[in-house]
């Protein structure tokens, strides 16, 4: 048996259940020595005590977001400090949870440096809408990659892919009137359908088939 604990954006970290006793039942912990510590070599026992409330008591948001150190004020009543414009906002607790003989399972990748330019996004949400050489002639017409609006939202245009917001919005508006005046009722998603989740047994879009075959013709022009 293992002893779990982490911080969701930072890492996750293992250790055997003996070790984590031993420090939780160290008499003497380590806050009077490293409280004004940023990263301390042993964790302190309020931090262990916090860590262990976690297995007894029942789930609830607030007392989880406290666990976190995400409350709104410190335990001595004072607010938390302002977070500078660009930066992520830290968590309360001015520890670093170190439990000896830990093994590391999961550590979270630094952000990029321009990271605060891009919407604070990590370098995989960065590449989510990269573009390369070869996929507009392969991708379907409608995949979302090829939005003019989000493609100048990522160029720092923000006047300019407002513009291209609204014409877009027009667009599927003149759309939708067009079908109406033409009284297609047998129109319909290609790829999807209203049907029955096997899984929640309630209704829901469902895949039917066919995107995968790469056959884009008759695909209308929603950009």
């Amino acid at each position: 048996m293992f002893f779990l604990y982490g911080k969701w954006t930072e890492f996750i970290k293992c250790t055997d259940i003996p070790s984590y006793e031993d420090r939780e039942n160290d008499p003497k912990g380590a806050s009077s020595k490293n409280s004004s510590s940023g990263s301390p070599s042993h964790t302190p026992k309020k931090v262990l005590a916090k860590l262990n409330s976690l297995k007894v008591s029942p789930f609830r948001s607030s007392s989880l977001a406290e666990t976190v150190g995400c409350s709104s004020t410190a335990e001595d009543g004072t607010p938390p400090p302002d977070v500078p414009e660009g930066e992520i906002p830290k968590s309360d607790s001015t520890y670093s949870i170190d439990i000896p003989n830990s093994e590391m399972l999961w550590e979270a990748d630094p952000r990029p440096i321009n990271s605060a330019e891009y919407y604070q996004f990590t370098l995989f949400a960065m590449s989510l809408n990269e573009m390369e050489e070869g996929m507009p002639e392969k991708l379907c017409p409608t995949d979302c990659r090829l939005r003019p609006d989000i493609r100048k939202l990522e160029l720092g245009d923000i006047d300019g892919a407002a513009a291209e917001k609204n014409r877009l919005e027009e667009k599927q508006r003149e759309a939708r009137k067009s079908r109406k005046s033409k009284k297609t009722a047998d129109w319909a998603p290609r790829w999807f359908c209203l049907g029955t989740n096997p899984y929640t047994k309630q209704e829901d879009w469902l895949y039917s088939g066919g995107y995968w075959d790469r056959n884009f013709t008759d695909i209308p022009d929603i950009f």
